[in-house]
């Protein structure tokens, strides 16, 4: 049986071995080099070694010691532990689920929202990524659009109360209804950022099967199907907690309506919200994240016949589960040293040579 030191001595080993420093019982985890996504490793590694940990554990206790003496107080019988944060008033996920509506009972929201109406031919359709949003993208459309309008596509759930679906071909099927009520018919022009690679992917990839034809798919800093970021094991309430807590740690609050005007303000500026959410929202829009993660992390991909651009960013250049040739028959792979999306969309070669590979078909 486990006592407080073996659980101790666990997560300094799992920690050393993660982060490549010594550890001692009283270490900070961030402190350290920790970070949100190398916690779902320290949570897989834990359940080995005999015990349930949670992301929010270490969000909240941050030391071996502390999270010891939380998971096991009296050194034999683990309490149960709340859902949400030790420390947080934020909601319950199945309080904020529940506020949710099936689509069956809510007058469905478009998805498609104009991001520049004026220009003529052929519209470029950008999807959005793991938040949900995409309105954000105004800022940089103009630098490779040309004279073409361009429209983007969010998830369901951002301007409702309608719950979005669990399944990326099932959000596909319906982003694609509503785009070929705006142009019926090919070449389509894609444009996937992040998270919204995967979903560019399933939309040529529908849009192949009944022959139409995808003349550009742009896929930026976007993973292929079956590359895990967090555990594909979590239900949707354990993609909820590790958001909550992710947030809570990065803008230093016990929970995220602590401070709610500054948290929305710094959420804009990384592009996790986009202006005007309604504040009663920001916990909603974090059950949608959970959602779309959900999705991502579900979907089993069918081969797509067509042509993608790749644009990636230097640090996952050399994963081999980054070869996106693995689903797609033929790509162009461009590598940047953005650290991550919103830079690579705002870098002017990234911009330059989109712009270039749409300028090849008539507006």
């Amino acid at each position: 049986m486990l006592d407080r030191q073996a659980i101790e001595r666990a997560l300094c080993s799992i920690w050393e071995d993660l982060l490549a420093v010594e550890v001692t019982p009283d270490d900070d985890f961030f402190e350290l080099g920790g970070y949100s996504l190398l916690l779902v490793d320290v949570v897989a590694e834990a359940r080995k070694h005999g015990f349930t940990l949670t992301p929010n554990d270490v969000f909240d206790h941050k030391t071996p010691a502390a999270i010891a003496a939380v998971l096991l107080p009296d050194g034999s019988a683990a309490p149960e532990r709340s859902d949400q944060s030790q420390s947080g008033a934020d909601p319950d996920f199945a309080e904020v689920w529940a506020g949710g509506r099936s689509p069956v009972e809510v007058e469905p929201v478009p998805t498609l929202t104009p991001l520049v109406e004026r220009g003529t031919g052929t519209p470029v359709f950008c999807f959005h990524w793991g938040a949900g949003n995409v309105r954000f993208l105004r800022d940089v459309v103009d630098t490779f659009r040309g004279d073409r309008p361009v429209y983007g596509v969010e998830s369901v759930g951002m301007w409702s109360r309608e719950r979005p679906s669990l399944s990326i071909v099932e959000m596909s099927t319906r982003y694609l209804r509503e785009i070929r009520e705006v142009q019926p018919h090919g070449p389509y022009l894609l444009v996937g950022p992040c998270a919204g690679g995967r979903i560019a992917f399933e939309i040529a990839r529908q849009l192949e099967e009944v022959g139409e034809e995808v003349a550009v798919l742009a896929l930026v800093n976007a993973m292929p199907p079956g590359t895990n970021e967090l555990d594909a094991g979590w239900g949707l309430r354990d993609y909820y907690d590790f958001r909550l807590a992710s947030l809570r740690q990065q803008f230093g609050v016990p929970n995220l309506g602590a401070d709610r005007e500054r948290v929305m303000e710094r959420m804009v500026e990384t592009a996790k919200i986009d202006a005007g959410m309604d504040p009663a929202d920001l916990h909603w829009r974090q059950a949608v994240w959970a959602a779309g993660n959900f999705a991502q992390e579900h979907y089993e991909p069918r081969p797509y016949g067509g042509h993608a651009m790749i644009f990636q960013v230097a640090q996952s250049a050399d994963r081999e589960d980054a070869d996106w040739g693995r689903v797609i028959a033929s790509t162009e792979v461009r590598t940047f040293d953005a650290p991550d999306t919103l830079p690579l969309l705002r870098d002017p070669s990234f911009a330059e040579i989109l712009a270039k590979k749409l300028a090849e078909f008539p507006a």
